[in-house]
C-alpha cells in the first residue's frame, strides 16, 4: 500500500485549481489565505477574478482605499478575466469626508484592471453619483465586457473605439448622460441602458452599426437618437412614463401647441427633433420588436409619420399606445412589416379613451396589406373590456384569429413572460 502523503484536504489541489476557488471570495478574504502557509502566500496573487464588493464593512473611506491601493501595488500585473468593484455607502463617506470626487480613485482602478488585461470590467456603485470626467477613457485590445452603474458621464462623446474586442456594454442602476452627445462603438454587440438619466435639452445619439441586441428600458429625459444598426436582431424599448417625450395635447404623435414641451422644447445641433426618424429607422432592421409606452408618450407615433419599413420584422410586441385614433399606428406597422409571423398586444383598462380620440384628420380604419405569414394574434390583458372588445373587433377585419389571454391580477401586465399556465387564462378566440 502506497505511503500517504504528508499533505492532505485542500492541499492536494493543484494551484490552478487553488486560484479559481479563490476567486470566488472577496478579495480582502482572498488575500488572508496568504498566512496559510508559504504555498498560500501568493497564490492569491494569480487569481484570475479580483472582487471587491464589501465595502460597507470599512470604517472610514480612507481604510477602504487603503486596502484597495495596498491591494494592487501587490498582487502586480498578472492577468486578469474580471475585475469587479462594488461601492456601496462609501462614496457618500468619500464626500463627506473632503474628497468630493471618487472618481480619482475609480479611475486609478480601472486603469490598473485594463493593465491587467481585463476581459470583464465591472463597477457598480449603489450610492451617490460618481462624476466621471474627461479621464474617463478606455483602452484595451482585451476588453469584452463593460458592466457599469451609479456613474455620471461627464464627456460630450463617450467613444469605445479604443476597446476594439469590446461586445457587451451594460448601463445598469441609474448611469446619468445629461452630458453625452453620442455614445458609439464599432464593437459592441449586445447594449442594455437600464434606468438611465439622459437630457431633457438635446439627444444622445447611439452608434452602434454592429448592434445585435439591444435594450432601453425606463430611460429618464428624451429617449436617445438611434443610428443604423443593420446588424440588429432584438431590441426592448420602453421609455419611463414620466420622460420628457411626453404630449398630452394630441395621440397623433406631435401637436402644433408651440409650447408643448413634449413636443417642441427641445433643439439638438440638427435642429428640432420633428424633422427625424428617432427611434424606428434605427430599429427598423430587427427581426424582433418589443415597444412599450405609455399612452401620452408621442415618441413611436410621431416616429410612424415616416412609415419607416420593416423588412426583416417577425416578432413584435406592443402595448395600448398603438390604438389611439382608431388602430392608426398598428395599422401602419402592419402595413410596413412584410414579414410579420408574430404580434402581441398588452391592452390595459387606459384603451378605450384612446380608440376613440378621433382627431381633425382621417384616421386610419385597416391596412392597405399585412403580412400574409401573419395568421393569429394575441390579445393580452387583465380583463376582457370595452377596450379588449374595440381591439379585437379592429383585429377581426384583419382576416387573422385572435387569441385572448387574461392575465392574472397578481402577474405584471408587462412581464414579458408568455405560456405561464399559473398566471394566465385563455378566453378564446375571434376571427
Amino acid at each position: 500500500m502506497a505511503e500517504a502523503s504528508e499533505e492532505d484536504g485542500i492541499d492536494v489541489l493543484p494551484d490552478a485549481l487553488l486560484q479559481h476557488i479563490l476567486s470566488f471570495l472577496p478579495a480582502e478574504d482572498a488575500v488572508k489565505t496568504c498566512v496559510l502557509s508559504r504555498r498560500w502566500r501568493h497564490l492569491w496573487k494569480l487569481t484570475p477574478i479580483l472582487c471587491i464588493t464589501n465595502t460597507e464593512r470599512w470604517r472610514s473611506p480612507k481604510d477602504f482605499i487603503k486596502l484597495v491601493n495596498h491591494l494592487v501595488l501587490f498582487r502586480g500585473s498578472s492577468p486578469l478575466h474580471k475585475f469587479e468593484i462594488k461601492i456601496n455607502s462609501c462614496a457618500h463617506w468619500m464626500i463627506m469626508s473632503g474628497d468630493s470626487n471618487p472618481f480619482h480613485c475609480a479611475i486609478m482602478w480601472v486603469m490598473y484592471a485594463l493593465m491587467c488585461q481585463v476581459q470583464v470590467l465591472t463597477i457598480k456603485n449603489m450610492h451617490a453619483y460618481i462624476e466621471m470626467d474627461d479621464g474617463f477613457s478606455l483602452f484595451s485590445r482585451h476588453l469584452t465586457e463593460l458592466n457599469l452603474s451609479g456613474l455620471d458621464f461627464r464627456k460630450f462623446v463617450l467613444n469605445f473605439s479604443s476597446c476594439p474586442a469590446l461586445e457587451y456594454i451594460y448601463f445598469s442602476a441609474s448611469c446619468c448622460f445629461n452630458s453625452v452627445e453620442k455614445i458609439l462603438s464599432q464593437s459592441v454587440k449586445y447594449l442594455t441602458f437600464d434606468f438611465p438619466e439622459f437630457s431633457e435639452h438635446h439627444r444622445t445619439h447611439i452608434y452602434a452599426p454592429n448592434l445585435i441586441t439591444l435594450r432601453l428600458d425606463d430611460c429618464w429625459g428624451r429617449v436617445p437618437f438611434l443610428e443604423s444598426m443593420p446588424s440588429l436582431i432584438a431590441a426592448f424599448v420602453r421609455p419611463h412614463r414620466d420622460s420628457d417625450d411626453l404630449c398630452s395635447n394630441t395621440y397623433s404623435g406631435n401637436c402644433e401647441d408651440e409650447y408643448c414641451h413634449g413636443c417642441y422644447g427641445m433643439v439638438d445641433n440638427a435642429g428640432n427633433d420633428s424633422a427625424k426618424c428617432v427611434l424606428l429607422g434605427g430599429l427598423s432592421e430587427a427581426k424582433k420588436l418589443e415597444l412599450i409606452a405609455g399612452p401620452e408618450m408621442r415618441i413611436f407615433r410621431s416616429d410612424l409619420r415616416w412609415c419607416p419599413l420593416f423588412s426583416k420584422l417577425k416578432s413584435l410586441l406592443l402595448n395600448e399606445w398603438c390604438v389611439a385614433n382608431n388602430f392608426w399606428a398598428l395599422a401602419c406597422i402592419l402595413e410596413h412589416s412584410p414579414v410579420l409571423l408574430k404580434l402581441t398586444l398588452q391592452i390595459s383598462k387606459e384603451t378605450k379613451p384612446m380608440i376613440g380620440a378621433v382627431e381633425n384628420y382621417s384616421a386610419l380604419v385597416k391596412p392597405a396589406a399585412i403580412s400574409k405569414h401573419l395568421k393569429v394574434v394575441k390579445v393580452h390583458c387583465k380583463e376582457v373590456d370595452e377596450g379588449v372588445c374595440e381591439t379585437v373587433k379592429f383585429l377581426s377585419t384583419l382576416d387573422v384569429v385572435v387569441l385572448i389571454r387574461r392575465m392574472d391580477r397578481s402577474t405584471n401586465l408587462f412581464s414579458f413572460e408568455e405560456g405561464n399556465s399559473s398566471s394566465s387564462h385563455d378566453e378564446g378566440s375571434s376571427r
